[in-house]
């Protein structure tokens, strides 16, 4: 049975007073838009939603009252933290932009592989 792993690419939030900003990836997923109507919510008061990213923004919800962006890079530069439901290969490209822009990724995406864990050690230790 495979354990799950959380890895935290860097941890600049000690002591953190301020609201944080959180990101989701895959936001359109069917995890991702649960973590996007509970951030919504009004119940987390400590933390707002700044956007999510999608594949392909030609299949965006054309309503969504959120900033959505089919550039990661981007959504990465409005957020303190990440959280990632997306496919192995895309978590490996968030890792990446995590420890680019020293932000906190929780990789929450199934079906990581042995080779996906060791480019996600390599990614959390060059934050």
């Amino acid at each position: 049975m495979q354990q799950n792993k959380i890895f935290i690419l860097s941890s600049p939030f000690t002591g953190y007073k301020r609201i944080m900003k959180i990101g989701i990836t895959g936001c359109t997923g069917r995890i991702g838009a649960l973590l996007i109507t509970e951030l919504q919510s009004g119940n987390w008061p400590n933390v707002t939603l700044v956007g999510g990213s999608v594949r392909d923004i030609a299949k965006a919800p054309k309503n969504a009252r959120y900033f959505i962006t089919d550039n990661a890079d981007e959504l990465f530069s409005r957020a303190d933290a990440i959280i990632d439901f997306t496919s192995p290969a895309a978590t490996l490209i968030h890792a990446k932009l995590a420890a680019k822009h020293q932000k906190i990724l929780i990789a929450a995406t199934s079906g990581l592989e042995e080779t996906h864990m060791n480019a996600l050690r390599a990614a959390a230790q060059s934050a």
